[in-house]
């Protein structure tokens, strides 16, 4: 049943709390449909929606933000006991599909949860995105039997940011409410930068229409939480208001630039081409000249000209020793 609450919540306008009960066999959440009452989700954080009371009955979930009064097959777990959305059915169902926690608190209230929690839950006195704050029985508007206990998104100064359920939604409460803040060792304490998205879509990250994620990063936002996201090798394009934003293409020579650039210029020739001409011998060293290559350079005239009377010398040269030497041999 449903528990009235007794005052105000905060002094900042927060809307007083209905008393959360208890529940024997919680679970864990689904997806984005709420097949029991057929409603919209009042807030959401992180994905996870958070729906209006609408009776008593088993809540089953299968990936924190699809619930069901009874179990849709496998992969489906119970987060409520018959109760239907209560403050603690949304908070384990949260942290349960954000940080794995365990399903089964053993706990009839949420002002119990404090003292009762699952091992990889711990108290904490400095609360951070994704902490639980519980309320103690009567603390700040709760239900003087069950307490109360939400979903912190934000931490100020001096408050906090929730979304919770039973009344489901999103508030601001009093630090100093708090019994206990409960943190999950899972949680980084970082929200999902879709998570301010407001409209499901692709967001490329730190733009002007949407500050969250990293720029030029390109993010596909479902439900307040990152399906997918992409970073942009070129930078990311915002579209106006209502278009999905996108990667922004590669440059059209992208790719020729660089082959360009590593290359030697087409017209370093022609400028050779424009100057004098080279003397005859030219390229005839061991090394190539203006583009020749002396293995390649035909035989010059004037070396075919010298050859022969270079071997004529030759033979004169070597005649007179051979007569000398016939002189000066003995006769037989």
């Amino acid at each position: 049943m449903i528990r009235k609450f007794v005052s105000p919540a905060v002094a900042l306008g927060a809307v007083a709390i209905v008393a959360c009960s208890a529940r024997e066999n919680v679970g864990q959440g689904s997806e984005k449909v709420d097949y029991v009452c057929s409603e919209a989700a009042s807030a959401t954080l992180d994905g996870i929606p958070a729906y209006a009371y609408c009776g008593d009955f088993n809540v089953w979930s299968n990936n924190g933000a699809d619930t069901k009064s009874t179990s849709g097959g496998s992969g489906w777990i119970q987060t409520e006991g018959g109760y239907g959305y209560q403050c603690v059915e949304y908070a384990v169902r949260y942290l349960h599909f954000k940080f794995g926690t365990g399903t089964l608190w053993g706990i009839s209230y949420a002002k119990q949860m404090c003292a009762t929690h699952p091992s990889n839950v711990s108290v904490t006195t400095t609360p951070v995105h994704g902490d639980l704050i519980i309320f103690a029985g009567g603390s700040c508007g709760a239900d003087v039997t069950a307490g109360h206990v939400a979903v912190v998104d934000k931490v100020n100064a001096t408050t906090v940011d929730v979304v919770q359920e039973n009344v489901a939604g999103k508030y601001t409460y009093k630090q100093s409410c708090a019994s206990c803040f409960l943190h999950a060792a899972g949680n980084t304490g970082v929200a999902d930068p879709c998570a301010g998205a407001p409209l499901d879509g692709f967001y490329c990250g730190q733009s002007t229409q949407w500050p969250g994620g990293t720029k030029d990063d390109l993010y596909d936002c479902e439900g307040g939480a990152t399906k997918t996201k992409t970073t942009c090798a070129h930078g990311c394009i915002v579209e106006t208001s209502g278009t999905n934003d996108k990667c922004a293409d590669p440059p059209a020579d992208a790719g020729s630039d660089a082959a360009n650039d590593a290359a030697p210029a087409t017209d370093s020739g022609a400028k050779a081409d424009a100057s004098p001409p080279p003397p005859q011998d030219a390229g005839t060293g061991a090394g190539g000249s203006n583009g020749c290559n002396a293995s390649n350079a035909p035989a010059q005239r004037g070396d075919l000209f010298f050859a022969p009377l270079a071997i004529a010398a030759l033979a004169i040269a070597r005649r007179p020793r051979r007569a000398k030497r016939r002189a000066t041999r003995p006769f037989s």
